[in-house]
C-alpha cells in the first residue's frame, strides 16, 4: 500500500500531540478521526488511515501513548493498568484536541466528523462522540460498551468469538439502533481479528467489515 500520510505535531493546550495525517486522496475529503488499540499508533492503525484516505477520507490518529508501542497482550495490559486519572485526562484532551484540528485541516471537508475506534479506541471514541455536536457518526471495533450514543449514526463490529466482551449483548443492542445504524457480529472470530499483524487477524471477516465502515462513512458524512 502506498504511504499517504505522515506524522505531524499538534501544538494543544494538553500538550504538543504527535498524530498520523493521511489526506485524502485524491481531493480533500469528509474528516475521520481513528484512534488506536491498547498496541498504541503502529503500522496497522497507519495502514488503516492510508487505505481510508485512498478512498476519500482525511483521517487523523492521535498518538495516545506518546510514542510507545506495545507488541503482547501481556506488555499492552500492564500498560494500559498503569495510566493514572491524569493520564486518561491527558488522552482524553488530546484526542479532543486532535478532532478539533482535523476538523479545521483543509485537506478535510465538512463540519462534521466521524470517529472509528479499536478496542481501547473504540471506548474512548465512544465517549468523545457523546459529547460533541461536530461527531455525526461513530464505527467501533471489539468494543466493551453495548450501548451506541444517543442522536448518532452507528456501526459497531464485534467478534463472535471475544474473550474480553460478550458478544451475546450484542443482538439486545442492535434492537436499541435506528435506521443507519447496525451492530454486527463475525462468526469464528476473535477479538483484534481486523488487525494483519495479530494471530487473530481474520482476512474475510476484517474486508467484509472494512467495506461496510466505508459504505456507512459515505452515508453520512457529507
Amino acid at each position: 500500500m502506498p504511504r499517504m500520510g505522515q506524522m505531524t505535531r499538534l501544538q494543544t493546550a494538553a500538550g504538543d500531540t504527535d498524530a498520523y495525517l493521511a489526506p485524502a486522496q485524491p481531493a480533500p475529503g469528509p474528516p475521520v478521526l481513528l484512534l488506536h488499540p491498547w498496541w498504541g499508533l503502529n503500522r496497522t492503525i497507519r495502514d488503516l488511515a492510508d487505505r481510508l484516505a485512498g478512498d476519500g477520507f482525511t483521517v487523523m490518529a492521535p498518538d495516545l501513548f506518546g510514542g510507545k508501542v506495545l507488541t503482547t497482550p501481556e506488555d499492552a495490559k500492564a500498560n494500559v493498568n498503569s495510566l493514572t486519572e491524569a493520564d486518561a485526562d491527558r488522552i482524553r484532551a488530546q484526542t479532543e484536541a486532535t478532532l478539533d484540528h482535523l476538523l479545521a485541516h483543509p485537506d478535510a471537508r465538512g463540519d462534521r466528523a466521524a470517529i472509528i475506534g479499536l478496542s481501547f479506541g473504540a471506548m474512548e471514541a465512544t465517549e468523545v462522540a457523546t459529547g460533541r455536536s461536530d461527531v455525526a457518526a461513530l464505527v467501533t471495533f471489539y468494543s466493551g460498551i453495548f450501548e451506541a450514543p444517543d442522536g448518532i449514526a452507528y456501526l459497531g463490529h464485534f467478534a463472535e468469538d471475544d474473550e474480553f466482551d460478550d458478544s451475546a449483548q450484542v443482538p439486545d443492542l442492535q434492537q436499541t439502533l435506528g435506521e443507519g445504524s447496525a451492530a454486527h457480529v463475525y462468526p469464528s472470530t476473535h477479538h483484534w481479528f481486523a488487525e494483519p499483524d495479530r494471530p487473530e487477524y481474520n482476512q474475510e471477516a476484517s474486508e467484509l467489515a472494512y467495506r461496510r465502515t466505508v459504505e456507512f462513512l459515505r452515508a453520512n458524512l457529507a
